[in-house]
């Protein structure tokens, strides 16, 4: 009967090493069991027999008392004190008998591969030295297996083996060729406030109980260390910012990185955090003139006289024209100057050999639509000053009633008379005095 009742406690386990950070302190109540045999007595099968053991263990209900303090995941410290009645074959009278354990406890759910495997269970080893009383006074060490199943967070039943063996080689005051086994079976209770992560925050107050972290936090990590627990941070590995649950504004414009299409430059929201320096609409990567506001047609570029070429390309920017023409209108106010309308002697009278002047002249004010222009009257010097400067009058009002008579608004054209007095050529020639006699035309 005794050989089933151990065999059952040996594989019930042992409580120690089920302790956790989170209770930090174990204490079992356990009752405790014997076998002991010397080395002529050993039982012929691999299993002691307690029956032809040289003492018998008087079963006691509770009689083993253990207190072990958490060190690590894989690692605790015991301390064991049991107390056993027992009957040697020799005599028939009782014999207490005092053992007190300490040692070092190493737990498999320590290892990271097995832990999620053996869920409640907790199998262990441990080894230590032990002061016992039998017979005489000795320390020997001793080595051993447990298992623990917990049944909650701080309670569980624990049971273990562990075997001493007592030689005069090993240890010259114990008894020699002495050995035995140790068997217990109990409950173990989980008591203090630990710190399961060990992070410096209690489990009480530790509101990442599992995950080591920062006391401001309430004992939760923050790996990118911006301040906001890995829980609430979107982007828990890169520093960031609350107002963006911890996600980055590398640029500081306002918007998150994952949303910023220029993230390392500061830019506006409408352009999805890229930059428009002209602020034309137009994000600057896509901005051939991002310095100067532009329209979209134009790839961001100006067109100051809205010919649909951009200035940058224009030969003529502040005067409308074709494309074809660089931007420059086919018939530019700077041609009036090459142009001259010329008169007979003495005249006013608009000659048929002069329309094609006045032709060209109504194509160049057609073109420029805006433009006002100064039509100058001159004489050469064969009649009285008085005489020439009114002629020179009805010259530029002769030219100008002729473009008038021709579509062009009267407001965009100024007559002046400068009779004599702004000769061309000499007036010592008849070729000279013609040169004279003419209107010419500028831009007012």
């Amino acid at each position: 009967m005794k050989k089933i009742v151990f065999s059952f406690v040996f594989f019930m386990g042992f409580f120690a090493v089920a302790q956790t950070a989170s209770n930090p302190w174990r204490l079992t109540v356990a009752t405790s069991a014997i076998d002991i045999y010397s080395e002529n007595q050993l039982p012929s099968s691999g299993i002691n027999n307690f029956d032809n053991a040289e003492y018998n263990d008087l079963f006691d209900l509770v009689n083993s008392f253990q207190a072990a303090l958490y060190l690590s995941p894989s690692y605790s410290v015991e301390a064991t004190a049991t107390f056993n009645n027992l009957l040697a074959s020799s005599s028939n009278g009782a014999d207490s008998h005092f053992t007190f354990d300490a040692g070092i406890l190493l737990s498999l759910r320590g290892i990271k591969k097995y832990r999620s495997k053996l869920k409640k269970l907790d199998p262990a080893i441990k080894a230590g030295l032990s002061y016992s009383d039998m017979e005489s006074s000795y320390i020997t060490p001793y080595a051993g297996l447990s298992l623990t199943y917990w049944m909650y967070d701080n309670f569980g039943i624990t049971a273990q083996t562990v075997n001493k063996y007592y030689s005069d080689d090993l240890i010259k005051s114990t008894p020699p060729g002495l050995s035995y086994y140790q068997y217990s079976l109990g409950f173990s209770f989980g008591l203090g406030d630990g710190d399961t992560d060990a992070d410096g925050v209690k489990d009480s107050v530790d509101a990442c109980i599992d995950v080591p972290g920062l006391p401001a936090l309430d004992g939760c990590p923050d790996d990118d260390n911006d301040g906001i627990r890995n829980s609430d941070d979107a982007c828990p590995l890169v520093a960031g910012l609350a107002a963006f649950n911890g996600c980055p504004d590398t640029d500081g414009d306002g918007i998150m990185d994952s949303e910023d299409d220029c993230p390392k430059v500061a830019g506006v929201i409408a352009l999805n955090g890229c930059p428009d320096a002209d602020a034309d609409g137009i994000k600057d990567s896509d901005d051939l003139c991002p310095n100067a506001a532009g329209s979209k047609a134009l790839n961001g570029c100006p067109d100051a006289d809205g010919d649909n070429v951009a200035d940058k390309d224009d030969k003529c920017p502040a005067v409308a024209g074709p494309a074809s023409n660089d931007g420059c209108p086919e018939n530019p106010l700077s041609d009036l100057s090459n142009l001259t309308v010329s008169f007979d002697v003495a005249k006013s009278a608009i000659s048929d050999e002069n329309t094609t002047v006045l032709s060209k002249v109504l194509a160049i004010l057609n073109s420029n639509a805006s433009a006002s222009i100064i039509l100058s009257g001159h004489t050469d010097n064969s009649g009285a000053e008085k005489f020439n400067k009114k002629l020179s009058m009805q010259r530029a009002a002769e030219v100008k009633s002729y473009l008038v008579e021709n579509g062009i608004d009267a407001s965009r054209l100024k007559t002046v008379g400068q009779g004599e007095l702004s000769p061309k050529a000499s007036n010592n020639t008849s070729e000279g005095r013609a040169l004279n006699r003419r209107v010419e035309f500028s831009v007012d």
